[in-house]
């Protein structure tokens, strides 16, 4: 299988997983249940984001004849572990921010 396709197959329900639950935190009362979409948002980005790289250069090295590159020095995992939260933080945040727009939105137009 080709090693794009193999990161897209992984990479992509896991960035749909961190909207969608970010988007159901913001938009619940209190902040135990926010702060759990939140947080489940972006480690799941995060954990989807780890796994899409290690099984991308996975398919990568065992395609026939790969090149030099598909044997790095592992600089990509470490980045992705260390940072990776950030990008999942701004995608699970923003739609966290919006959905709790809308939902502060629709209980101001609701009690006029």
């Amino acid at each position: 299988m080709d090693h794009e396709l193999v990161f897209a197959l992984i990479f992509f329900p896991a960035l749909v997983g961190a909207l969608v639950l970010g988007a159901w935190g913001g938009w619940k009362r209190g902040w135990v249940l926010p702060l759990a979409g939140l947080v489940g948002g972006v480690l799941l980005f995060w954990g989807g984001l780890m796994a899409a790289v290690g099984e991308y250069f996975s398919s990568w090295q065992a395609s026939p004849d790969p090149p030099d590159e598909a044997f790095s020095d592992g600089g990509s995992l470490v980045f992705t572990l260390l940072l990776g939260w950030l990008p999942g933080l701004v995608l699970a945040g923003t739609s966290f921010a919006v959905a709790r727009w809308v939902r502060v939105r629709r209980t101001r137009a609701a009690s006029y």
